[in-house]
């Protein structure tokens, strides 16, 4: 499910919450209900090792006060604590993660609560001292620690807290010695522990419920900032009609490659592309058409470079370039071969051309090893150069630049 339907789906929910706290009906839509489980989840798995060796030192610190509180079995009190009942805790510390079902987990988590209440009036029923009557108070503890600390879902802790303070409630029955009014206060404070920490439990799932659509819109709005991020790239470094590299992201990776070769003495090679007599096509066909033709032209070039360092790119108008890194210059002239004969085999017809019934291109090829006192621009200007000898040869042909050639200052008028 994408983050935009989480936040569209979830904006009124969160309205209603937060005008009625027992509206318990503000759940998330399935889906999203079970990403939001399921990060709690692992949350909770993260700490449940340490609660669960909290609870059980908790629980075990208390048989200190067995032989105050139930002398004449506490020796049986301390067989149920560490015989039953710590290792029941060990276990479900040890085996709650290991069950998929969130179900089960809850089930577990719930059995374990119990167990530990059960066993204070189990305790509690063992003894005769006066003092075993408020033993069975420590379910009162049990119930904060595992609606609050181990924090189960809210349905789980209704569920099992009301489990307790019914046996809680039925305990205090069995205790003569205790009058009415005491079993009364008793009960009134078990049910108001119950309360309180039912009250901490639902707010701390709407705290979280909160938790997480801030996360996921904050997410989203980062999704969204690296997109506009990366179309803002993509809108810089790409000709918008041909859709390929424009002259800035050009210069950019020539500069970077020629860099890169000066350090590794490799050498750089340009090949400069005209589409021929290319005014006259426009003035033929007009310029919608001969827009159409430029992005032919342009998917046809950038088919031949396969390396993921190579880069064809619009120069200018009806001018294109290729960055071949690494490559000498007859190996520029082999692709810019097939470069030409890619644009061929294209046939897009041309009745202007003074050289043929379809479209074709100029290429000039140059490369060089770059040295310290040479700049990217000698590179283009020899490619330019070469450029200008293939147009004075004929068109539709490839030149490669020759040391012995002279590189014009100013371009020439094709």
């Amino acid at each position: 499910m994408s983050r935009d339907s989480l936040t569209q789906d979830e904006s009124a929910p969160q309205s209603e919450a937060d005008r009625s706290f027992w509206n318990y009906r503000y759940k998330f839509p399935r889906k999203v209900e079970a990403a939001f489980q399921a990060e709690m989840d692992r949350m909770r798995e993260r700490r449940i090792y340490k609660t669960g060796l909290t609870a059980v030192l908790l629980y075990s610190a208390f048989a200190l006060t067995d032989p105050a509180m139930v002398p004449d079995a506490y020796l049986q009190a301390w067989a149920i604590r560490f015989l039953v009942v710590v290792p029941f805790l060990l276990l479900t510390t040890w085996f709650v993660y290991k069950l998929r079902r969130p179900f089960a987990r809850e089930m577990l988590l719930s059995a374990a609560l119990i167990v530990s209440g059960i066993s204070m009036p189990w305790i509690a029923g063992l003894s005769r001292h006066p003092n075993a009557a408020h033993f069975q108070t420590g379910i009162t503890l049990i119930l904060l620690f595992g609606n609050i600390v181990l924090n189960l879902r809210f349905r789980s802790a209704l569920i099992t807290s009301m489990l307790m303070a019914l046996l809680y409630g039925l305990t205090l029955t069995r205790f003569g010695a205790l009058t009415p009014e005491v079993r009364y206060n008793n009960l009134l404070f078990c049910l108001a522990a119950v309360a309180i920490s039912l009250i901490a439990n639902f707010r701390m799932d709407q705290d979280q419920r909160r938790a997480y659509l801030a996360r996921m819109r904050e997410i989203e709005r980062n999704d969204e900032l690296s997109h506009a991020v990366e179309l803002l790239a993509k809108i810089s470094a790409e000709d918008e009609m041909t859709q390929i590299a424009n002259r800035r992201e050009f210069d950019r990776r020539l500069h970077l490659e020629w860099s890169r070769a000066r350090r590794e003495s490799k050498p750089v090679a340009v090949v400069l592309a005209d589409v021929d007599f290319f005014k006259n096509y426009n003035d033929h066909y007009g310029h919608p058409a001969g827009d159409d033709c430029l992005k032919r032209i342009a998917s046809a070039l950038r088919s031949v470079p396969k390396r993921p360092t190579d880069l064809v790119a619009r120069f200018g108008g009806e001018e294109f370039v290729a960055l071949l890194p690494g490559i000498a210059a007859e190996d520029a002239a082999s692709i810019a071969e097939r470069m030409r004969q890619a644009i061929i085999d294209l046939q897009i017809p041309h009745a202007a051309s003074r050289i043929g019934p379809g479209v074709t291109v100029s290429f000039g090829v140059a490369a060089m090893l770059p040295v310290v006192h040479e700049q990217p621009a000698e590179l283009i200007a020899a490619a330019d150069a070469a450029l200008y000898r293939a147009k004075e040869q004929g068109r539709n042909r490839v030149a490669v630049y020759e040391e012995n050639q002279t590189i014009p200052l100013v371009r020439a008028d094709y």
